[in-house]
């Protein structure tokens, strides 16, 4: 039996009824110094799980807010799921919350396993902890179902454009949508750019394509609860990072026959693409080529989907774990 614990009402994606939900409410426990709340909502936790989902044989820790209170848990079989490359990650943030989130994130992730979603991060996590004795650490890509994506793709909404160059993700600083923006606004081409995603910087990008004059070829879209039918539909898929964890979006993608291309960006894309279909992330001319060639022929783009990325196999090395 597998249960999901969380800590807001806010669930976007479809629960099979197999699962059960429960919402543990850590904002009572925001009055708590920072330094101390993990160590003192850990044992509220672990009794609200043992209360609602039994004793646990596996737990799994995903994101920064759970990572702080599981960090002090005493339930048995509690593993970190590492999304990102913490050093890329953190790398954003100015000089005073990069020290202190540096070592808040050693200290958590020195403490217990960590599953990391693509070896990049895994050596990432591996070179960031730089300790003689390190807890273990693994990789399990995150996997995608290709059953429910191929039936999910097979919808037929109303705004569809055929034919596109798509971009599929957050309007935020990781995802450097203004790079295939510009990208796009130097080559020829007749087909349209499209943005599925909303975000913080949706409005930079507006402004950019209107700046460099291509507004009227490039559509946003904003968030789409099911975007398979747009990537379906697309001439091609685009990715163009500046890091990413391991980039799941090139998954459904490949697995929808979508030709892609992406950032060689740490980490992700060059354990799902070969060398062909990536441009080093700061190299705007060779993304341009890149772009280019991939337009005209997008079947040199197509790949299949390796089974090591698919969940049955996920689901095998999550149990042994057990």
């Amino acid at each position: 039996h597998a249960s999901i614990i969380c800590f807001k009402r806010h669930i976007e994606l479809p629960v099979p009824e197999s699962i059960s939900v429960h919402i543990f409410s850590e904002k009572r426990f925001r009055w708590i110094p920072r330094r101390l709340r993990g160590l003192l909502t850990a044992p509220w936790l672990d009794r609200f799980i043992k209360k609602h989902a039994g004793t646990p044989d596996l737990v799994l820790s995903n994101l920064m807010p759970s990572d702080r209170i599981l960090a002090y848990s005493k339930l048995p079989g509690v593993h970190f799921i590492i999304h990102n490359t913490t050093q890329k990650e953190v790398a954003f943030n100015n000089s005073n919350q990069q020290r202190h989130e540096l070592a808040e994130r050693k200290r958590l992730y020195g403490s217990k396993p960590s599953i990391c979603v693509s070896r990049g991060v895994e050596n990432d996590m591996r070179e960031f902890l730089n300790q003689q004795t390190l807890p273990p650490i693994s990789t399990i890509h995150n996997p995608i179902d290709v059953t429910e994506i191929e039936a999910a793709a097979c919808e037929s909404p109303d705004d569809i454009i055929p034919n596109a160059i798509i971009c599929v993700g957050k309007f935020k600083e990781q995802k450097r949508q203004d790079r295939l923006i510009r990208a796009f606004a130097a080559i020829d081409c007749q087909e349209p750019l499209v943005f599925i995603g909303q975000g913080p910087l949706m409005k930079d990008a507006k402004d950019l394509a209107k700046q460099l004059g291509i507004k009227d070829r490039v559509h946003f879209m904003g968030f789409r609860k099911n975007p398979y039918p747009y990537m379906k539909a697309a001439r091609l898929h685009v990715l163009c990072s500046d890091y990413e964890g391991l980039g799941v979006v090139l998954l459904e993608s490949i697995c929808l026959k979508t030709p892609t291309i992406s950032s060689d960006c740490p980490s992700g894309p060059n354990e799902i693409l070969p060398p062909e279909h990536l441009f080093e992330t700061d190299k705007l001319d060779d993304f341009i080529q890149l772009l280019k060639k991939a337009i005209e022929t997008p079947e040199h783009f197509q790949i299949p989907i390796d089974d090591k990325f698919t969940t049955p196999i996920a689901i095998e090395k999550y149990l042994e774990l057990i």
